[in-house]
């Protein structure tokens, strides 16, 4: 009897599995949810209009990630595993579904890639018996085709080429990932991050859009996180000119052994995380195509003690590099390309080749100390001119910086103009602040979790609060860093 039934069951996996869809019994789905791998609801799909709508300041965005305790402890297996090896895990565990809800509407995509993502940031967050017990940033990938044998072992997928490259050209709101971080500065206003991101928009500074959600993995509710598109092909798409892409795109950041300093002790290359291979300058276009000459020159170029200020000016947009260091000084910016030689991406436009910088991970800023400060001040009262680099304990090495940072500098003026500009503008007051806050209080104070569910928040203030000391976990208030900063820029720039 056991054998007929066997030669049934292999018979109804020949006829159905290969057309087995998630989709084929509709009567099972709310009709008011959007599917976006579903071809009845997909042509309803405007991906555009739904990237904006989740990254408008109004919307209310909820994210649920639907994943099985097995795909969990696999991710906890993987930090640990490449942990050991002093690098980071690459691989994506596959999530059943990521629903997205904004303003309610509810759009739902399945077999989502999601793995962990940050360098000092990953921590061990999973076990049988709590679940995920520690907050982690994560990464969710649409397009993942869950194929590498090495990694998925017996789970890889063998794909049809047209369901393959159906699969590598997906997208949810015209992004093939997404970031969510979670609260890790211990930021009571919830918005620093955001706010600065905007000044650097306002002024015409290609940054990644932000968004607060609400987040929940599996039936844990992980409370309020910060949604930001990817910097990759399709930001450069949208946010440069046509003539300028197609250039080189580099992250920026520092390897075990060496700061991204633009000295000519940096590298640069394709980062291969499994084998622990990482570069301070990670190439993340054109893989394959690119001979990496522009960064070459550009390395070369800076550090050659006799070049110009044309020739500096031939390899790298300066105007728009000042811009950015002005930007960063002023919102007290402690983890940058200034003060810890990272949290950046450097890009080639197509049109001339000049290097132009994108900021990055913009958490300690504002007077944000909670995780660490390099100032007593919390970067409030420092010079912007200050030729010293007080997390290596040693002069600035970065001769980008101190082509423009230290006064005599060629670009000194043009930053010192900046920095003018930006005390003078709204994006320095209180006033200006407090809308970004009321309205992420109105939002989601209701969707904070119970303090003491994760141990990352159990000695932090999570409640909404534009206060600052001891009861907002140490960090100043934001009024305030922002009049003691301007005063400093006053007095420094005069």
């Amino acid at each position: 009897r056991i054998v007929p039934c066997l030669y049934a069951f292999a018979v109804l996996l020949l006829l159905f599995g290969s057309t087995y869809s998630p989709f084929s019994d509709r009567s099972r789905f709310p009709e008011d949810v959007i599917y976006v791998d579903d071809d009845a609801t997909s042509a309803l799909l405007d991906q555009q209009s739904i990237y904006e709508e989740m990254f408008d300041p109004d919307s209310v965005v909820e994210v649920s990630v639907d994943i099985s305790y097995d795909q969990l402890r696999k991710l906890q297996t993987d930090y640990e595993y490449y942990r050991a090896r002093n690098t980071r895990s690459p691989i994506y565990r596959i999530a059943d579904s990521v629903t997205f809800a904004i303003n309610g509407k509810k759009y739902v995509v399945y077999d989502v890639g999601i793995r962990l993502k940050g360098t000092s940031s990953r921590c061990n967050f999973f076990n049988e018996l709590l679940g995920i017990y520690n907050l982690v940033n994560f990464k969710l990938c649409f397009n993942c085709a869950f194929d590498d044998p090495e990694d998925y072992r017996g789970e890889a997928r063998v794909w049809e080429e047209e369901g393959l490259q159906k699969r590598r050209n997906r997208t949810f709101a015209t992004m093939s990932s997404i970031e969510a971080k979670w609260n890790i500065p211990a930021d009571n206003t919830y918005v620093r991050n955001l706010y600065v991101q905007d000044i650097f928009r306002d002024y015409g500074i290609p940054a990644q859009k932000c968004a607060l959600s609400s987040f929940r993995v599996g039936n844990q509710n992980l409370g309020i996180y910060r949604l930001f598109e990817p910097v990759d092909e399709s930001f450069i798409r949208r946010y440069f000119p046509e003539e300028d892409w197609g250039g080189d795109l580099y992250k920026v950041r520092c390897t075990q052994t060496c700061p991204a300093t633009y000295l000519l002790n940096n590298n640069y290359g394709v980062c291969k995380k499994k084998k622990g291979i990482e570069y301070n300058f990670d190439l993340k276009t054109n893989i394959g195509e690119s001979r990496m000459d522009s960064i070459r020159n550009l390395l070369e170029t800076v550090n050659d003690p006799y070049a110009s200020k044309e020739d500096f000016d031939a390899v790298a947009d300066m105007d728009e590099i000042a811009l950015v260091q002005a930007i960063n000084f002023a919102v007290g910016n402690q983890d940058d390309m200034r003060n810890n030689y990272n949290n950046h991406y450097v890009y080639f436009r197509k049109s001339d080749g000049k290097a132009v910088i994108i900021p990055y991970d913009n958490e300690i800023v504002l007077g944000d100390t909670y995780l660490w400060s390099m100032y007593e001040s919390g970067m409030a009262n420092e010079s912007p001119y200050v030729d010293f680099n007080p997390w290596f304990n040693a002069p600035q090495e970065n001769p980008i910086l101190r082509r423009i940072v230290l006064e005599g500098g060629d670009y000194a003026d043009v930053y010192t103009a900046y920095l003018r500009e930006i005390a003078d503008s709204k994006w320095l007051t209180e006033e200006n602040y407090i809308p970004y806050f009321n309205l992420a209080k109105k939002k989601y104070a209701d969707k904070l979790p119970f303090k003491y569910r994760h141990f990352s928040t159990m000695t932090i203030n999570t409640a909404f609060s534009m206060d600052g000391g001891e009861s907002c976990n140490g960090n100043l208030a934001v009024g305030d860093f922002m009049e003691k900063k301007k005063a400093a820029i006053y007095r420094f720039t005069e």
